[in-house]
C-alpha cells in the first residue's frame, strides 16, 4: 500500500496515516495507541508522558478534520468512507450505505481467502493512495525563512495549524443547522459544502436570474478556503442596451423576523494581472446592491475594494427580512463586467450593534475554558501560522494562545459603519532559553508595531518586554477605532526585528458612529 502512496508534502502526517493503517490492516490495534504512535511515528523518546506532549492528539485531530472535509466534498461519491473515530487512532472503513466495516476486527484469511483478500486490499490501498494525495495537495508545509526574506527565525513551522484540545465536534462546528442562519455558495450546487472552519454552506438556491460561472482559478495571496469560491452567481451582461433583468439578478432568501448580520464574498475571477498591459483589474468592473429596495452597496469595485486581499467581503447589521418574510438582495451591473457575487452569509444579530467578532490563530472554530467562542482564523493577508510546543519547564497557558500567525500580515476585518473596540492578544513562545532552537533570547528578540488603518496602535512592541518573559500571555486593548473607506478594520504587524505575531483578534461593536 506504501509502495502506492506519493505525499509530497507534511511527511509526518503520511507517516502518521500510514501507520495506523498498517495497525489495522494487521489486526494491531494495541500498537495505535499514543505512546507507540509517538515514538515509531513523531520520534519521540521511549519514556515521554503524552500528558506533557500533545503532538499525537493534536496530529490527529488535523487529520481527522481534512477526512472530514474530504469526504464530505471532493470525495463525497467515493464508495468507501475513512474516519478516525474521536477517542482511538485506529481508522474504520464505512461503506456508503452505512455498513460499518471496522478494521481490527477483520479476521486473519485462510488459504482459499487469500486471493479474495488480495483483491480487497488492492482496493483499499487504491483509495487510500488517491485520499493521501489529496492530503498531500493541502497539508502541512515547513516553514520557510526565504518567503520572509526580512528575518531569519527557526524554520519549524508549518502553513496550518494544529486544532487546540477543546476542538468541538463535526456536528458542533456546523453551525447553520437551523433556520435562522444561512450561508449560500453562489452556483454551487449538490450536497452543502463544508469549509475548513467546518461551516456548511448550502447549495445556490432562492435566486432568480444570473449564470454560475468559475471563480478564479488563483487566489493570491492565500485565504483560508477556496473551495468556497470554485463558483459565482453572475448577470447575463453588463450592456446598458439590454433590459435590466438580464444585466443582473436577485436573491429572495425565506428568513424568521429578526435582526440579522449580512456578509457578502465577492471573489473576483478577473483580478489576475494583464501580463499584456501590465496592470492590475482594477476598474474592469462596477456594480450596485440593493437590499430590500435601498441601496446597499452602490458603485462597487470588488477588486479596488479588496485591496491586497483575493477576496472581498462587506458586513452589514440591523438586516431585516422585508414584510413579505423574505430578504430581498439585487445584484445589478453598472459598467464593465456583470455583477457577480461569490457568497452569501446571514447569521442573527443584536439591534444597534455588531456581535463581537473574535478571531483565533487556530485552524478550526473552537470554544475556550471560559465559553467563548473564537472563529478559526481568518480575514488575514499574508504571514504564515504556527503552533511552538510547550517546551518542559514553561508555564502552561490558555489554549487561545497555542497558535500564532506571524510574518509581515495583516487581517482585514469586515465590519460596518461605527466605533470599534479592539483587544490583540499576544505571547512568545519561541525566544526563550527554554527552546534549544531559538537564537536570541529575552528582550529584543521580537519587535514590531502594529497599525489600524493606518493609524499607530503600537510601535517598537515587544511581547517579552510587555509581558515580563516568554509563555506569558499579554492583551493590548484600544478604543474608538472606525473602518476605512472599504468597511474593513485593516490592522497590519510590521516586523522591525524578527517576525511580528499575533494570537487572537477581538472586535466590538461600541454601539456609536
Amino acid at each position: 500500500m506504501a509502495a502506492s502512496v506519493t505525499f509530497a508534502k507534511s511527511p509526518r502526517l503520511q507517516a502518521f496515516f500510514l501507520y495506523v493503517c498498517r495497525c489495522a490492516l494487521e489486526d494491531k490495534p494495541q500498537e495505535a495507541t499514543e505512546q507507540p504512535i509517538g515514538i515509531y511515528v513523531f520520534g519521540r523518546h521511549s519514556g515521554y508522558n503524552p500528558n506533557d506532549d500533545n503532538i499525537v492528539r493534536s496530529q490527529a485531530r488535523v487529520l481527522r478534520m481534512k477526512l472530514e472535509h474530504h469526504f464530505a466534498n471532493e470525495g463525497k461519491d467515493e464508495a468507501i468512507v475513512i474516519a478516525i473515530p474521536k477517542g482511538q487512532y485506529l481508522p474504520i472503513f464505512e461503506t456508503r450505505t452505512a455498513e460499518k466495516l471496522a478494521l481490527p476486527e477483520i479476521p486473519r484469511p485462510t488459504e482459499r481467502e487469500n486471493r479474495h483478500l488480495r483483491w480487497t486490499l488492492v482496493g483499499v490501498a487504491i483509495v487510500l493512495g488517491l485520499l493521501l494525495a489529496w492530503l498531500g495537495s493541502i497539508a502541512l508545509t515547513p516553514r520557510s525563512v526565504d518567503s520572509l526574506s526580512t528575518v531569519t527565525p527557526s524554520n519549524r513551522g508549518s502553513v496550518g495549524t494544529q486544532p487546540v484540545t477543546n476542538e468541538p465536534t463535526r456536528s458542533q462546528r456546523v453551525s447553520n443547522s437551523g433556520t435562522s442562519e444561512i450561508r449560500i455558495a453562489a452556483g454551487h450546487a449538490g450536497a452543502p459544502y463544508i469549509d475548513v472552519l467546518g461551516h456548511r454552506w448550502d447549495a445556490d438556491h432562492y435566486f432568480e436570474g444570473g449564470e454560475v460561472k468559475p471563480g478564479p482559478a488563483h487566489f493570491f495571496p492565500p485565504v483560508p478556503d477556496e473551495g468556497l469560491f470554485k463558483t459565482m452567481r453572475e448577470a447575463a451582461s453588463a450592456d446598458l442596451m439590454l433590459p435590466q433583468w438580464q444585466r443582473g439578478f436577485q436573491y429572495d432568501i425565506p428568513l424568521p423576523a429578526g435582526v440579522y448580520e449580512l456578509r457578502l464574498y465577492f471573489a473576483d475571477p478577473i483580478r489576475q494581472p494583464d501580463v499584456d498591459r501590465k496592470e492590475d483589474a482594477q476598474n474592469l468592473r462596477h456594480l450596485e446592491v440593493e437590499l430590500n429596495g435601498h441601496p446597499l452597496l452602490v458603485d462597487l469595485d470588488p477588486i479596488a475594494d479588496a485591496g491586497a486581499a483575493a477576496v472581498d467581503v462587506r458586513a452589514f447589521k440591523d438586516v431585516q427580512p422585508a414584510q413579505d418574510g423574505k430578504l430581498h438582495l439585487e445584484f445589478r451591473s453598472r459598467w464593465g463586467q456583470p455583477a457577480f457575487v461569490s457568497a452569501i452569509e446571514l447569521t442573527p444579530g443584536t439591534p444597534g450593534k455588531l456581535r463581537p467578532i473574535r478571531i483565533s490563530a487556530h485552524q478550526l472554530d473552537f470554544i475556550d475554558a471560559d465559553g467563548t467562542r473564537w472563529s478559526g482564523d481568518n480575514n488575514f493577508i499574508q504571514g504564515r501560522t504556527w503552533t511552538e510546543p510547550r517546551p518542559r519547564g514553561s508555564s502552561k497557558v490558555s489554549a487561545l494562545y497555542e497558535t500564532e500567525r506571524h510574518g509581515n500580515f495583516s487581517y482585514a476585518i469586515p465590519v460596518p459603519p461605527g466605533s470599534y473596540t479592539v483587544k490583540l492578544r499576544f505571547l512568545e513562545s519561541f525566544f526563550s532559553p527554554l527552546v534549544p532552537e531559538a537564537f536570541c533570547h529575552g528582550v529584543g528578540c521580537r519587535v514590531f508595531d502594529v497599525t489600524c488603518n493606518g493609524v499607530v496602535l503600537l510601535q517598537d512592541f515587544d511581547i517579552v518586554q510587555a509581558a515580563g518573559g516568554a509563555f506569558r500571555p499579554v492583551v493590548r486593548e484600544f478604543h474608538g477605532l472606525h473602518p476605512n473607506g472599504q468597511g474593513k478594520l485593516l490592522l497590519s504587524f510590521s516586523p522591525k526585528a524578527n517576525y511580528a505575531e499575533v494570537r487572537a483578534i477581538e472586535v466590538i461593536d461600541e454601539g456609536g458612529n
